[in-house]
């Protein structure tokens, strides 16, 4: 009762310090898109992974930037040349994902990029049935990070439930590609962790563990010109 009690009172707090700090923060958002050098290349949910040269934006209350994907981008429409968001969209429900992916597509230039990051239910999926050692070996990373794995199955267990994933929506690439060209984007495509044919694009997950790569869904997308 203590710890649920706890966990109330910080979010409470949390919640709270997100709304003090939410309007300075946009308007900060706002200023940087403004005043930005072209190209203008905005990191979606940034958490603490700050990316040197991009807006790097969150709606966490400490964050630099505000930005509340599921709502139109308080920016010109056009205004951005490329969006990156590493594990991002698996946190939103597939309706509100779609409203996400609708207000990337608005916000972006012609001829604009995004690439999204996120677990890749196939590969997981994949591994857990057909390749016994990448699961050990996921399921070992799992453990070093203070995870409980266990059993094989934890390999599907911890990707899906940790950190919030079972409120959103779990992709795959025949999903995901469906929904961007549902959206509007043009030239969907499939790409490995680190790798891209677009410079501003290359070497950017930081999710370098060998099994994190291998289980790791990447799309890149571009809005018609």
């Amino acid at each position: 009762m203590r710890t649920e009690l706890s966990a109330a009172a910080h979010a409470v707090v949390n919640e709270a310090l997100v709304a003090l700090r939410a309007p300075l923060l946009a308007r900060r958002f706002r200023r940087a898109v403004a005043t930005a050098s072209s190209p203008v290349l905005v990191n979606v949910g940034a958490g603490n992974a700050w990316l040197d040269g991009w807006i790097n934006t969150d709606v966490v209350w400490w964050s630099n930037m505000y930005l509340d994907l599921t709502k139109p981008w308080p920016v010109p429409p056009g205004s951005i040349d490329r969006i990156y968001g590493d594990n991002v969209i698996e946190h939103f429900p597939l309706n509100a994902a779609r409203t996400v992916l609708r207000y990337c597509f608005d916000a972006l230039r012609p001829g604009g990029r995004i690439r999204l990051a996120t677990p890749d239910v196939e590969r997981t999926a994949r591994a857990y049935l057909d390749n016994p050692q990448l699961t050990a070996d996921h399921l070992a990373r799992h453990r070093r990070h203070g995870y409980p794995a266990d059993h094989p199955v934890d390999m599907l267990r911890i990707t899906y439930v940790y950190h919030g994933h079972h409120q959103g929506y779990c992709f795959d690439w025949s999903s995901l590609s469906a929904e961007l060209l549902a959206c509007g984007f043009v030239d969907v495509g499939r790409y490995e962790a680190g790798v891209s044919d677009e410079p501003l694009f290359d070497g950017l997950e930081r999710r370098e563990e060998p099994t994190e790569a291998a289980t790791e869904l990447i799309v890149e997308a571009r809005k018609p010109s």
